[in-house]
């Protein structure tokens, strides 16, 4: 069961960069009917079950998986700490540390602070390119009065979706939603603000910082939850590099060897969106890798891709989201995203339809659309004192 609030890290203003997340964490240290973390933590441990909470950039969700007899209880638990929760002020003082440890944390592995330095880049001018976690000084400045005025703005029925996959009764859910949730106020919230494209500037990022391993993102602008090339697009990301056989991973790990881990993947908001190539570099073959990507994203660009790799592509897709949704907690994700983000509700049988549907053409204009150099990005982290060099080589 997941009870899933429509805002994130974008929604915040530059003072109170961070809230979501942190607003996130206040939750679990106790609330009307489990007054104490531990009391909360005891409850669901009590039963054998899985416990947590989520922040991105557009949602916040907590979580709990356990046996079905327990849905009650699990229902019951989410609700107080939404509906009831306590704040108190030595815990929110307590737990500025444990949030500023995390933001150390995340920024001490480069394999998970690339994405966010590279999506600094592109949109370094809006709430939409912050990090999710925030800084350490907005944490610190943050008020409990800030925390549950910005509370009270989004964490409202209006803006929240309450979701169940797995062996339930929907009568059951449907009469706890009915006695617990409508008799709240219906108060309207709003969307985030626009998201502001740069003036233009540097497209590249480096955090030069003393590593083992090189860790860069190659990455383009494209396309919000609901564009109709976001099929094409999936198609083109699994080829270029969504498996062992893609077309990254064979020409710079297996033929070349420079890198560890090279991928392809991409990110929808509600109005923006970015297609990115990501790799994990012996460092002094950064530049070398930098040149054979471009190179492969220049192939596919003026080439486009065969009736054979069309083919497998699409049935690479559908194999892995078959799999994926054997997992109730994976089906969960699928139906409530497209509820929160698409307004309408694919199924799995149409989803398939709609893969099948992606023609050669399709494929070759999302590449010729996505990849230019007026959308070309760069993010790196690793022991580069000079950005020049790569500089240089940033043009297809």
């Amino acid at each position: 069961m997941s009870f899933f609030i429509k805002v994130g890290s974008r929604y915040e203003e530059a003072r109170l960069s961070g809230v979501s997340h942190f607003l996130e964490h206040l939750h679990f240290k106790g609330s009307k009917n489990y007054p104490t973390a531990k009391k909360l933590s005891e409850t669901i441990d009590a039963i054998g079950g899985e416990f947590n909470a989520n922040t991105g950039k557009e949602h916040t969700q907590y979580f709990i998986r356990a046996a079905y007899e327990h849905l009650p209880l699990v229902f019951d638990v989410l609700t107080d700490m939404l509906q009831h929760p306590l704040f108190d002020l030595r815990e929110i003082e307590r737990e500025k540390g444990v949030i500023i440890e995390e933001i150390n944390m995340y920024k001490d592995n480069p394999q998970v602070h690339i994405e966010s330095l590279f999506e600094e880049g592109l949109w370094p001018d809006c709430a939409l390119g912050a990090d999710i976690a925030g800084k350490v000084e907005t944490i610190r400045a943050m008020k409990r009065s800030d925390i549950l005025a910005y509370r009270e703005k989004y964490y409202q029925p209006s803006n929240m979706i309450i979701a169940v996959a797995g062996n339930f009764k929907q009568e059951q859910v449907v009469k706890l939603a009915e006695d617990f949730w409508q008799k709240l106020p219906f108060k309207k919230t709003n969307g985030p603000k626009a998201v502001i494209e740069p003036k233009k500037g540097s497209r590249l990022r480096i955090e030069n910082k003393p590593t083992e391993q090189a860790h860069m993102i190659v990455g383009f602008k494209a396309y919000p939850y609901r564009h109709r090339n976001n099929y094409p697009l999936r198609v083109l990301s699994s080829i270029l590099g969504g498996g062992m056989s893609s077309r990254l991973f064979i020409r710079v790990r297996e033929r070349m060897g420079l890198a560890y881990y090279v991928g392809t993947s991409f990110n929808n908001y509600l109005d923006a969106g970015n297609f990115i190539v990501q790799a994990g570099l012996k460092i002094s073959s950064a530049e070398k890798a930098l040149e054979v990507i471009l190179e492969e994203l220049r192939k596919v660009k003026d080439n486009g891709i065969t009736n054979g790799e069309l083919k497998k592509s699409k049935e690479y897709l559908k194999g892995k989201i078959a799999l994926a949704l054997e997992d109730p907690q994976d089906k969960l994700e699928w139906y409530l995203g497209q509820e929160a983000f698409l307004a309408r509700i694919r199924t799995i049988k149409q989803t398939f339809e709609a893969i099948d549907r992606v023609t050669l053409e399709q494929v070759k204009n999302v590449a010729r659309d996505l990849i230019r150099n007026d959308r070309l990005n760069l993010a790196l982290i690793g022991p580069f004192p000079d950005s020049k060099k790569f500089e240089k080589r940033l043009r297809l």
